[in-house]
């Protein structure tokens, strides 16, 4: 995986590498069966808790007895061969909130969370998952990540409201931000889809990165995030990068780059996960339009 790292960004020049290979893998370490697809491996639906109750039978386990140690050995090459090159972003996947659904069950964790009915045992797993995420991120800080970061999906404004967000995720977010930063870390928080309408707490948890994906409003996000957080991401993965023209990609990339100067406070990448139908070209132009227009 490291060897596949380097070779990419030989290939393509970029100033950061992230470290992550699935959105699943912490709740397959503590148990849950995984479902292999034609784009890699998904959560089983079902997840291992039968009630919200069985949480505290939840035991927190050393990440480095489970695959999660192919993270932490990659981090730690990366570090060696590119740290004082590139910036090492290392994932601790998955967010409280997306873990705690996963290890429950989506659809009955997302129920539950909507009916508001078992709040208590809700914030019990969301502590769990909490303070199993921190545990992985030391051991990434230790290997020598730069940042660690954290995918919380579900925590979408795409999927729930501002009021549960800040209910039962933002909390989360914040505590892991300061865990992270008294240990000397950097936190980047990603949150899939739509999150203008919660992009102002998200800038407030105190992550040194905010990742926004491209349905987010560009202008709503660079206001909230002003000398509070940095801004990755944002330029759309689907339509342009996938299967626009080169010419686009490099339109897309440049506005973006002209709006944050000359404050800056924003890093240019995709808005999340880029396809693998995505052309080299594409990735060559983001790139390239970093060089020529990030400069100033």
């Amino acid at each position: 995986y490291a060897e596949i790292q380097i070779q990419a960004q030989r290939d393509f020049g970029w100033d950061g590498i992230f470290i992550a290979t699935d959105s699943c893998a912490l709740a397959h370490s503590l148990g849950l069966e995984v479902l292999e697809t034609d784009l890699g491996v998904a959560p089983s639906p079902e997840g291992i808790l039968q009630s919200l109750d069985d949480a505290s039978k939840l035991e927190l386990i050393d990440p480095r007895t489970t695959r999660l140690n192919e993270w932490i050995t990659a981090t730690r090459l990366l570090s060696k061969a590119l740290g004082d090159q590139v910036l090492i972003i290392a994932r601790a996947d998955q967010g409280a909130f997306s873990l705690a659904a996963q290890l429950r069950g989506m659809q009955d964790f997302l129920l539950e969370v909507g009916y508001g009915t078992h709040e208590a045992q809700i914030h019990q797993l969301l502590t769990f998952c909490n303070q199993y995420v921190l545990q992985f991120a030391e051991h990434l800080m230790a290997a020598g990540a730069h940042v660690v970061t954290i995918g919380d999906a579900l925590a979408s404004g795409s999927l729930i409201s501002p009021k549960t967000y800040a209910r039962y995720a933002f909390p989360y977010h914040k505590a892991l931000a300061a865990a992270i930063r008294e240990r000397g870390g950097r936190l980047s928080i990603h949150v899939c889809g739509k999150t203008t309408h919660v992009i102002e707490p998200l800038a407030n948890t105190g992550a040194h990165i905010v990742e926004f994906d491209s349905m987010t409003d560009f202008d709503t996000a660079l206001a909230a995030a002003r000398g509070k957080t940095c801004l990755l991401g944002n330029v759309d993965v689907p339509e342009v990068i996938t299967f626009g023209p080169r010419d686009q990609v490099v339109s897309e990339c440049r506005w973006r780059l002209e709006r944050v100067k000359p404050h800056s406070g924003y890093i240019l990448s995709s808005g999340c996960a880029i396809s693998p139908n995505a052309p080299a070209t594409n990735l060559h132009a983001m790139v390239e339009s970093a060089q020529e227009y990030g400069r100033y």
